[in-house]
């Protein structure tokens, strides 16, 4: 029932009672029903909410228990692959781009590794590399060569380590001079591999502008300089090419042998302006042949062997090809270079194979010589003694012109053309370490002249920063190898890269950073 209110009472009068109404019962129990049902829904959407936030905890423990997990660089041992603690720098001169490790150090100096500049930086410093990590799924398929792997260290099982697969079970590993040999045999990298361990020397794209520069390209009189690269106007004779010579200058500024100095070592009280003689080396630019007559050639030399690598353009009478020591080792039916748009070319000497890419693909279809799964010719040095390699070595008298491992030049010829850009890197060097061990002073795991043997189940790994990296060739165990029960699983993506100078908030990530991994 629900009370009324009776029409006002004229003056004097007694109001009469309140009349009441009856609401249908039919009504009233429709309205308690709604409210229920109200009651009900809140209370049915709130614990499926609840059980939505369970499950998603709950997927979320199982992904990264068994699926993925991230982990934090903490060292530079794989640098600059992965960048552990460290600092990023811009440098003042050339403009180049690079970090440099500090473990929690204060103002450091560093040379660019493009230009040579020693300058120096300083704090803010940021963290290392956040990492993805498929986990397991070495249950599933056996580690290959060249992976980043995460594991267990075997000195301390409770430390996880991420370093290269470089050894498989079965299999005897040297390092010699600086290459990965199995079974006495050099292996060769994967193209996404090898991507990763080209270490830069110089790029065309960042000039020096200081007055004491001395330029790397010396140019003959008919080329001209662009903003990045050099044009040629005048078409020399098709016998006598226009070149562009290399000559490498350190840090000090005279003329030295390519080293493998890494400039994230750079900050360590010990930092070295790289102490082994690098001769992988490998040449990128950008061609533009103006006609069917243009011919690029670049000429390499590696200790006391020759490579020449010929590539006309498209519709010339001759083929592309490589000379190894003068003898034509690998050819391809014709021109390679596209003529009036530029095409991107890159040849290398590395892991004991010639290279020869135009736009990313392999050109030479015919080979004199064995030729490596990815198509490229294999060759064997021609043989040389420590002595004769000592001069080489040593670091160069400051006005006294070094004996030099490598000789480097890029010319046309026939026609007109232009190069937009020349970069140069160098191939990762492994360094053969010595350690303590019972008789005093020995060789390191698998180093030259110390080769090991890998056992069933046992891999051998090492960083990409050989000469930073505790790895196989420095543990002090008998069986220094990673067993198949500490493998963790393989690095795949680097998912939060520090954003270092680009935007000065150290936690925040840098989107140019991220990148799978190879």
């Amino acid at each position: 029932m629900e009370n009324v209110p009776a029409a006002d009472a004229a003056p004097g009068t007694v109001p009469p009672a309140p009349r009441t109404v009856a609401i249908p019962m039919a009504a009233k129990t429709e309205h308690d029903l709604q409210q229920a049902h109200r009651r009900r829904k809140n209370r049915e959407s709130f614990l499926e909410t609840l059980e939505s936030i369970v499950v998603a905890f709950v997927l979320a423990f199982i992904f990264r228990a068994f699926v993925v997990e991230a982990f934090v660089i903490p060292t530079g041992s794989m640098g600059p692959t992965l960048y552990g603690q460290h600092l990023e720098c811009q440098c003042s001169d050339c403009g180049y781009e690079f970090a440099v490790g500090t473990d929690g150090a204060g103002e450091l100096r560093t040379a660019c590794p493009n230009c040579g500049l020693v300058q120096r930086i300083g704090p803010p410093d940021y963290s290392g590399d956040r990492i993805l990590v498929l986990k397991f799924l070495y249950d599933f398929e056996a580690p290959r060569r060249w992976d980043v792997i995460v594991f267990r260290n075997p000195n301390e099982p409770e430390e996880n380590y991420i370093k290269r697969l470089i050894g498989l079970p079965g299999e005897t590993l040297e390092l010699v001079q600086g290459d990965v040999t199995i079974d006495g045999r050099v292996v060769h990298k994967t193209d996404r591999a090898q991507e990763a361990l080209w270490m830069i020397v110089h790029d065309t794209r960042y000039p020096a502008t200081r007055s004491d520069w001395n330029p790397v390209w010396i140019a003959d009189p008919a080329w001209e300089r662009t903003d990045c690269g050099f044009a040629l106007a005048r078409a020399p004779p098709a016998d006598k090419p226009a070149w562009l010579a290399y000559e490498h200058h350190n840090a000090r500024g005279g003329p030295d042998n390519i080293r493998d100095y890494y400039a994230y070592n750079s900050a360590a009280t010990d930092w070295r302006m790289g102490a082994s003689v690098c001769t992988d080396l490998g040449l990128k630019t950008e061609v533009t042949a103006d006609s069917a007559d243009t011919v690029l050639v670049v000429e390499m030399r590696a200790w006391k062997d020759r490579f020449r690598f010929v590539l006309p353009a498209e519709g010339a009478k001759e083929n592309a090809r490589i000379l190894l020591n003068g003898q034509v080792v690998a050819e391809a039916d014709g021109g390679v270079l596209p003529v009036g748009r530029a095409a991107d070319v890159q040849v290398a000497n590395v892991d004991r194979a010639l290279v020869m890419l135009v736009n990313g693909r392999r050109v030479t279809t015919r080979h004199q010589r064995p030729v490596t799964l990815k198509g490229d010719v294999t060759y064997t040095p021609t043989p040389m003694t420590e002595d004769q390699r000592r001069p080489y070595e040593e670091y160069p008298v400051p006005g006294v012109r070094p004996p030099l491992a490598y000789e480097l030049r890029v010319g046309l010829s026939g026609g007109t053309g232009r190069l937009g850009y020349l970069r140069l890197d160098r191939d990762v060097y492994y360094v053969n370490e010595m350690i303590r061990g019972p008789t005093g002073i020995e060789k390191g795991h698998g180093t030259e002249g110390n080769p090991l043997a890998l056992r069933a189940g046992e891999y051998f790994v090492c960083g990409d920063n050989s000469p930073k990296s505790f790895d196989g060739r420095l543990w002090p165990l008998d069986r220094p190898v990673v067993p198949q029960r500490n493998l963790v699983g393989k690095a795949f993506f680097v998912y939060w890269p520090a954003a270092g100078t680009r935007y000065h908030i150290p936690l925040a990530p840098d989107p140019r950073g991220w990148r799978l991994v190879h």
